[in-house]
């Protein structure tokens, strides 16, 4: 992921790419999500309708990414656990639950938070958005009223 976000331009390309494939979007900009609500999902929705510029989200993204601390990462493993162990509980047949366990714990191990979505989510509610800090969001927020 570092790679892929020392490369802004690269990152702005694909959100425009993104953004101009899109066939639907969700009626909000901008909703609160993530670990103990620091983060917040911007839907693309804010750069096709010219809320943000691809840039200013890119930078925001960016910005987000490079923020999280050591600390945060170590606290997102504890809690992923226990989600993880409610998941195994609730729903032990659930498809793709073992192998998608193992590409989380790999990541988390390499020090990596972030992975894409399954293809069956895709499908099923075709998201796009990318996920900032709310820290960075504050700085968008009078834009995507």
């Amino acid at each position: 992921m570092a790679h892929a976000l020392s490369d802004r331009e690269r990152v702005v390309e694909y959100i425009k790419r993104e953004t101009a494939s899109a066939v639907t979007f969700e009626t909000h900009y901008a909703e609160p999500c993530g670990w103990r609500g620091n983060f917040v999902r911007i839907n693309l929705k804010a750069v096709a309708e010219g809320k943000i510029t691809a840039g200013a989200l890119a930078d925001a993204f960016i910005a987000s990414a490079i923020d999280v601390t050591e600390a945060d990462l170590e606290a997102w493993k504890g809690e992923w656990q226990d989600i993880e162990r409610a998941v195994m509980t609730l729903y032990p047949t659930l498809e793709g639950l073992e192998a998608d366990s193992k590409a989380i714990a790999q990541l988390l191990s390499e020090g990596k938070y972030a992975m894409h979505h399954s293809r069956q989510y895709n499908a099923a509610y075709a998201p796009h958005y990318r996920i900032v800090s709310r820290k960075e969001y504050e700085k968008l927020k009078n834009r995507l009223k």
